[in-house]
């Protein structure tokens, strides 16, 4: 009975182990990024691509979370819908760069260059939307469409209705 709980308990974890996704990052999906600069869709999970030239690569909704692209050359790099949750992105060139709809929630900004890059419908950092006219900058918008500002809802009018923000 010893022997059959330890083979059952055996099997079931490495079953569940062999179902669960992986985190780490595909070993092919690198290859082919470093070897054509083209990788849509990639799994780039936790990858190393810290002063990689990946100068107008294609990464469209690709998984970049937690990788390191400090110092990195993504300018002009097209990554539209990709994830890059929680990366280092410092000292990063992404001049240029098509990130409309990209995740950069709690991603490292700190001295990147974002020089013309398209941010509209990106998450920002502390997980807020860019409006669609952000280039260069997360640019931010009310609900009736004139910039926001640092204040909030300060900007608003004596008539702002209760149910926006502001409002009396």
């Amino acid at each position: 009975m010893g022997n059959f709980i330890f083979y059952f308990s055996s099997t079931l974890f490495l079953a569940f182990f062999s179902l669960s996704p992986s985190f780490a990052f595909n070993e092919k999906d690198l290859a082919r990024l470093l070897q054509s600069n083209e990788c849509k869709f990639c799994n780039l999970h936790s990858a190393n691509l810290s002063g990689a030239n990946l100068s107008g690569s294609q990464l469209s909704n690709s998984v970049l979370s937690h990788a390191n692209l400090s110092g990195a050359n993504l300018s002009r790099a097209n990554l539209s819908g990709a994830f890059l949750t929680n990366a280092n992105l410092s000292g990063a060139n992404l001049a240029d760069a098509f990130m409309v709809d990209a995740n950069l929630s709690d991603a490292n900004l700190s001295d990147t260059n974002l020089a013309g890059a398209n941010l509209s419908g990106a998450t920002w950092t502390d997980r807020q939307k860019c409006g669609k006219d952000s280039y260069g900058e997360c640019k931010r918008t009310t609900l009736e469409g004139a910039p926001s500002s640092p204040e909030g809802s300060r900007s608003r009018t004596p008539d702002t209705p209760a149910w926006l923000p502001g409002g009396r």
